[in-house]
């Protein structure tokens, strides 16, 4: 018999109704998780982004449960254009399970195809032309690399993060989703479009420097010529300290942006002065030269093939931003270090108000490159970079040697980037 052809997503309550109305069915059929679905948010959102397009057909059994998921659909989806379908109160018990039902009633998995498809009928459901266009497969996953290819689980996830579908979608629900939303063509648009790179500064683009260690150790020197400053105990007491991004970690830190944030920063330096053995008076003073320091271009040094890598992909179509935690002054440096033309955006903790991996800098990053558009986050710091980006639905890439397991990439050095991107 032939299949009806159904416009809607039919939205079942488990993946066993599913399973049953395909045999009288040719289209999307969509799993509510029976009760799940009221705290799965992905899921939600996703039965409102293919209701608004193609409708929806609720199925859902004869028993209370049935009707109360029906009826919260329906609440969720209000504003799509909707048709419910309903099963007979028919006694009996699923072969798979060992007990009826509290109601004792067959849902959707236990019934005859036949009723099913009456079902269906009364609800207006009629043998349809095949839909046209061409629907997308495991052959166009594979030929975009999403699928079947190295580090496409991650372009993946990080193109149903840009389209608001759930993570979970499985390649074969990937296929059948995005061929309601879109034309093959229009996906293999959206697929194709080339990422924009946000790049982290310190250990990323410039080399690994003990910048502010060494800074403290020259500001102390000159403020207090009189107190060496032991290099060891400084180490000891400047560690994971005084920076925003070690004092307030995952914090909210909007109430120190731009000169504030030098202010605090004094603040918690003159502090750890004073441990290491400083009179109040003396960290006081030694504090703002440790700003100065810091703010030196010498100071810096590009990775060897930084220019290079970046001028190549400048040239390929590429554009490249900056996402740091750092001081509010680093689009100076990035100008002293002569990256101004590679460069659109420096977006910098110190004037967002928030610190990597924090979700709030990344999406400070999507609206400077635009909501749709493909992000990549290069970095050597695999909390920051590497498990902020994932979590903000970023293609991450740990750069020069970075340990990161959890990156889609792994590269060398920063020319390992030519060789991802064409």
């Amino acid at each position: 018999m032939e299949k009806l052809r159904i416009t809607e997503v039919v939205i079942v309550e488990g993946k066993y109704d599913a399973a049953a109305l395909a045999s009288q069915v040719e289209g999307l059929i969509l799993p509510t998780g029976g009760f799940s679905i009221y705290s799965d948010e992905e899921k939600k959102a996703l039965i409102r982004t293919l209701g608004k397009k193609r409708g929806l057909l609720i199925l859902t059994d004869s028993d209370r449960a049935g009707f109360q998921i029906r009826t919260y659909v329906e609440k969720i989806a209000a504003g799509c254009t909707i048709r419910h379908a309903y099963i007979p109160a028919v006694p009996g018990k699923e072969a798979r399970k060992a007990a009826p039902g509290k109601e004792g009633l067959l849902g959707v998995e236990g019934l005859p195809p036949e009723v099913l498809r009456a079902a269906l009928q009364r609800a207006g459901v009629v043998l349809q032309a095949p839909v046209e266009g061409t629907p997308i497969t495991h052959t166009h996953l594979y030929q975009l690399g999403l699928s079947g290819t190295a580090g496409s689980a991650a372009r993946r996830r990080a193109l149903l993060h840009r389209l608001g579908l759930p993570q979970r979608l499985s390649k074969r629900a990937l296929c059948q989703v995005v061929s309601c939303l879109y034309t093959l063509e229009e996906f293999t648009a959206i697929a194709q479009e080339k990422p924009v790179l946000f790049w982290d500064f310190h250990g990323t683009i410039t080399k690994p420097d003990i910048l502010w260690f060494d800074a403290a150790m020259e500001a102390a020197a000159e403020a207090v010529p009189e107190a060496p400053l032991n290099a060891a105990v400084l180490h000891r007491q400047f560690s994971h300290t005084c920076l925003p991004w070690f004092t307030i970690p995952g914090g909210d830190t909007r109430h120190i942006t731009g000169a504030a944030w030098w202010a605090y920063c004094e603040g918690q330096f003159a502090a750890m002065f004073q441990s290491c053995g400083f009179t109040a008076a003396q960290a006081a003073a030694i504090a703002p030269r440790l700003r100065e320091k810091v703010l030196q271009p010498h100071r810096y040094h590009l990775q060897p093939d930084a220019l290079f890598t970046l001028k190549e992909l400048q040239r390929r179509g590429y554009e490249s931003h900056i996402l740091s935690n750092n001081f509010p002054e680093l689009a100076q440096m990035v100008k002293a270090l002569g990256l101004v033309p590679y460069f659109g955006k420096v977006l910098v903790s110190g004037n967002v108000g928030y610190d990597k991996p924090r979700g709030e800098i990344f999406d400070a990053a999507r609206s400077v490159a635009g909501q749709a558009r493909a992000l990549w986050m290069i970095g050597d710091n695999p909390v920051d970079d590497v498990a902020g980006g994932n979590a903000a639905g970023f293609v991450t890439v740990a750069a020069n040697g970075a340990a990161a397991p959890d990156a889609a990439y792994q590269i060398p050095n920063l020319a390992g980037l030519l060789e991802l991107l064409p």
